[in-house]
């Protein structure tokens, strides 16, 4: 017996073992999502946290619901952009080192002597930066853009799991 309740016991609370396996997981990845648990319990594990609720009848069993949709928990959204971010900014922050090592071995130089080096005019360089300027501007603006969008996404999605993320929780009438 892997779980406490067992299957034999849970039996009529569902159809038959396939629905009930069901019902038990998806609870299970309710409870990993961060969903309340409806009794107390010193387990540990999510399956037989589920399996207990089932048993004490918090969790039920509803005929013909079949595609329940248990999406991710915000906060796990919310890691997992941050985590993008931060590799964004790392990303970044190594550019503009590399930008400064090569401004200071250009500060050694008089700028006549880069741009001959180089192969290119004063008027040229001053186009490439303005050219470069504009296009961090630009970068910037896009992810300003992209975390305004993924806060908005995020206040969204937690104003659905308010409304979803509770777990059904059977009446007294239901159990009789």
């Amino acid at each position: 017996m892997l779980t406490y309740p067992s299957i034999e016991s849970l039996l009529p609370r569902a159809e038959n073992r396939y629905v009930l396996a069901m019902l038990t997981a998806r609870r299970a990845r309710q409870l990993t999502a961060g969903a309340r648990p409806t009794v107390d319990s010193g387990t540990p594990n999510h399956v037989s946290l589920a399996s207990e609720e089932i048993a004490t009848g918090t969790v039920v069993y509803r005929y013909g619901k079949w595609d329940v949709v248990v999406p991710e928990h915000p906060l796990i959204i919310a890691a997992r952009e941050a985590a993008e971010r931060e590799a964004r900014a790392k990303e970044e922050e190594e550019r503009l080192e590399e930008q400064s090592r090569i401004l200071r071995q250009t500060d050694r130089f008089s700028d006549d002597e880069v741009f001959s080096q180089a192969g290119i005019t004063a008027e040229d360089a001053s186009l490439i930066a303005e050219r470069l300027i504009a296009q961090l501007e630009e970068e910037e603006r896009r992810a300003a853009e992209e975390e305004e969008a993924a806060n908005e996404e995020i206040e969204e999605e937690d104003e659905f799991f308010q409304d979803i993320a509770e777990p059904e929780i059977a009446d007294e009438s239901d159990l009789t």
